[in-house]
């Protein structure tokens, strides 16, 4: 009676909201004049806050419903706005001109959306690992130090996707995982144990082959980027980027904010909920101990579309919850699996189980960053 005890009190709920607590959108330029240095900044703010707010729904809304969300005041803006931070800065006697970024708060901006009856993406919490694999001067590279795509990758702040990238540093724990012919291969294993170190929960593979024309002065990047979880190929997407001369920096730079920018696409289209409907779903979790009880509830605290849990019956071998989320049950199996856990079927009987020892938010070496194209889900 007493483990019932601690693990919890059936007809109880836990609740845990949908989505991040908070945005954060970076990289937003600002150049203000004024009558002072300090009235430029303090406009330059307020301005700022407009942009990062117009970049954030952007990223966030289905493009069908951006027209419904309200114009606000910079007053309205400033309440939904928890703290900003400056990236750069320079400032003259009456100009001010910088690089800011900010962060909305979660809760607000999805109050603001479900009010006026915006669509908008539930957007997964965990890390997507960024492996660059650059095809130059019949060489393919992935972690060797000439890799500038991979550097490129490394130097961006994921200004372009709400949903954080980590960046390998091309260690020699990375370099003994994966190579740049099994990165291309899509060899999911791999993939998948390079993931789990960098505390991932899935893989991009995005490879960039650069091309010359000598007769135009071009450069060209053809990419192509491949998405993996942990059942294989989950999406991809090809496109191009291109400048005249040899500015091979700037080059890289806009290969990577276009593989972003349609990383972002791809996930907000997935992602997609009508937050003010709520679907619910009975399960039974088998349980051995105290111990992975505790581990399924901290993986469900981690899945951006669940609202809440509700324990409908809780015994030492098994807990019969009510699992009340938004979206549908393909986006479910999808967010549950990017905490390590999975839908399974008993007969009538729905099973929610674990496909890993621990909570898969494991740690390693690396960096977090946040022509015609085409998109595959």
């Amino acid at each position: 009676m007493a483990l019932v005890f601690l693990l919890g009190i059936p007809g109880l709920a836990w609740a845990q909201g949908v989505g991040p607590s908070s945005y954060t959108v970076g990289g937003v330029d600002v150049d203000v004049t004024a009558d002072s240095a300090a009235a430029a900044r303090d406009a330059a703010i307020v301005l700022g806050q407009r942009i990062a707010f117009d970049k954030l729904i952007a990223l966030l809304v289905d493009p069908q419903s951006a027209g419904s969300v309200p114009r606000l005041s910079d007053a309205q803006l400033s309440d939904l706005v928890s703290d900003f931070e400056v990236e750069s800065e320079r400032a003259s006697s009456v100009r001010y001109i910088g690089k800011l970024s900010y962060r909305f708060r979660g809760d607000s901006v999805r109050a603001l959306l479900e009010q006026n009856g915006v669509r908008y993406a539930v957007m997964p919490t965990s890390p997507i690992l960024v492996v660059p694999v650059l095809e130059a001067d019949g060489q393919t590279l992935l972690w060797d130090p000439q890799n500038a795509w991979l550097s490129a990758w490394a130097a961006d702040g994921g200004s372009n996707t709400l949903v954080p990238l980590k960046i390998p540093s091309g260690d020699e724990l990375d370099a003994g995982m994966i190579d740049a012919a099994a990165a291309e291969a899509g060899d999911t294993a791999k993939l998948g144990t390079l993931a789990q170190r960098h505390g991932a929960s899935q893989s991009l593979v995005v490879v960039a082959k650069l091309s010359a024309d000598a007769a135009t002065d071009t450069r060209r990047l053809d990419i192509t980027g491949s998405r993996y979880g942990l059942s294989g190929l989950v999406g991809s997407f090809t496109d191009q980027v291109s400048v005249t001369g040899s500015a091979l920096d700037q080059l890289y730079a806009a290969g990577v904010e276009k593989a972003e920018t349609l990383l972002q696409d791809a996930l907000r289209q997935e992602n997609l909920v009508v937050s003010g409907v709520e679907q619910r779903l009975s399960v039974t979790v088998p349980i051995d101990s105290y111990a992975a009880w505790i581990d399924i509830r901290k993986r469900l605290a981690g899945v951006p579309i669940l609202k809440r849990a509700e324990i409908r019956n809780l015994t030492t071998k098994s807990a019969a919850l009510d699992l009340v989320y938004v979206g549908d049950e393909t986006q479910l199996q999808t967010a549950l699996g990017e905490r390590r856990l999975t839908l399974a079927s008993n007969g009538d009987q729905r099973l929610l189980v674990s496909t890993s020892a621990g909570s898969g938010t494991g740690s390693g070496a690396g960096s977090t960053s946040g022509a015609g194209s085409s998109t595959t889900p």
